[in-house]
């Protein structure tokens, strides 16, 4: 009995007991399918995000008042000659841009609704990589001539106007009405401000409007080659100066925010992953029993075989082959579903989701080490049944 005969009886076998085959395969194509899609969704979650953050400019520094709720710490703001200044004295700094903050009440909805108002140069958009969906970012000449103009959140424009894409509409801001001029858009929120709900205005205005030049946040981005950590460091000491060694403001970067979002994504793939392979251990024990029960049906058989001369190796292996062909083939469904499912959902969310090389190969990997692992025991009481007595059973 060479072995073409034990891969031809392993698979009549199969064939033989199609629905029981395909049951028994169920929880296999179940585990693989699991993770392989796992792996394709958070790998590409990751680059999506990645890309987003990429976007947003890695090389950003934000630097924003920690003590902005209680308004008591004389010290808590900045004034725009030490904003100004900082680009001078720190010189990892490439640009920046104060932020001045304020908040007022508008009507959304029917209801009122706490909205913040950014007020910026037109530099900040442009190094945060903020666009206009529609219309545009207000100019540098805007801001000089203190021109009342606005751009609004694309979250905030759809409650204010609702699906309208129609612009030049006036939101009064502290009794000062303003035209906006462009819908912006942001996917990533980084910072003290939300961007599709807030409203950003020109900084000339928000000073006006406050009646001061105190700053809230500053957005700094770094020269080219700069070391994020080093200039972060530098932002820290600097400030810390300024207010007399106190930490009244919090120092964060894009890159920073990228970290912890690659271990918390990195935790969920772990864990989702663990409970997909426990369901091909669990897989793995069902087919472990099918055959079992197989090798007890297939007693007389495996008498006549060791009668005619097959030997306890080709027993064993003609068994470990059909649990093997279990986990191989419910492997392979598992992978060919994962693979539609992943292509479905790229195509719908317009995402570039996909399976990797790797992740295939640990799919299919894993599924034959199970179908292994767990056919030997009952190949192994397959292959070492007395031949006399195994023509006995009935």
């Amino acid at each position: 009995m060479n072995l073409l005969d034990c891969i031809t009886s392993s698979f009549s076998s199969l064939i033989q007991h199609k629905l029981r085959s395909f049951l028994t395969m169920l929880g296999m194509i179940i585990g693989v399918f699991a993770i392989t899609t796992i792996l394709a969704i958070s790998k590409g979650g990751k680059e999506l995000i990645i890309s987003e953050f990429l976007t947003a400019g890695t090389n950003i520094v934000m630097a924003f008042n920690s003590q902005m709720e209680t308004r008591t710490d004389k010290f808590a703001y900045l004034t725009e000659e030490q904003v100004m200044a900082m680009k001078e004295t720190i010189p990892q700094v490439d640009d920046l841009s104060p932020i001045h903050f304020l908040q007022i009440f508008l009507k959304v909805k029917g209801s009122m609704k706490q909205i913040t108002v950014f007020g910026v140069p037109e530099n900040f958009f442009r190094v945060r990589g903020i666009k206009a969906s529609s219309g545009r970012i207000f100019t540098k000449e805007e801001v000089s001539h203190y021109e009342k103009v606005c751009v609004v959140g694309k979250d905030l424009f759809y409650d204010l106007f609702g699906k309208t894409k129609k612009l030049e509409q006036e939101i009064k801001i502290e009794g000062t009405y303003f035209r906006v001029i462009g819908v912006m858009v942001h996917k990533l929120e980084f910072g003290p401000i939300n961007i599709n709900a807030a409203i950003g205005i020109p900084s000339s205005c928000a000073m006006r409007l406050l009646g001061s030049r105190d700053i809230y946040a500053v957005q700094f981005l770094a020269k080219e080659g700069v070391p994020i950590p080093l200039l972060k460091k530098r932002i820290k000491d600097h400030l810390r100066q300024i207010f007399g060694g106190k930490d009244n403001f919090d120092v964060h970067s894009v890159d920073e925010l990228l970290s912890m979002l690659d271990k918390v994504m990195g935790v969920i793939s772990i864990v989702l992953g663990s409970i997909a392979g426990i369901s091909i251990l669990v897989g793995g024990i069902g087919i472990m029993n099918i055959m079992l029960v197989s090798v007890r049906e297939r007693t007389r058989e495996i008498g006549i075989r060791k009668a005619c001369g097959a030997t306890k190796g080709n027993i064993l292996l003609q068994f470990l082959i059909e649990s093997l062909a279990l986990c191989s083939i419910g492997g392979g469904m598992g992978i060919l579903a994962s693979i539609a499912l992943v292509l479905i959902i790229s195509t719908v969310f317009k995402t570039a989701f996909f399976i990797s090389g790797l992740a295939i190969i640990l799919g299919f990997g894993f599924s034959c080490l199970v179908g292994i692992f767990f056919g030997v025991y009952p190949a192994y009481i397959a292959a070492k049944l007395n031949p006399v007595e195994a023509l006995r059973y009935e």
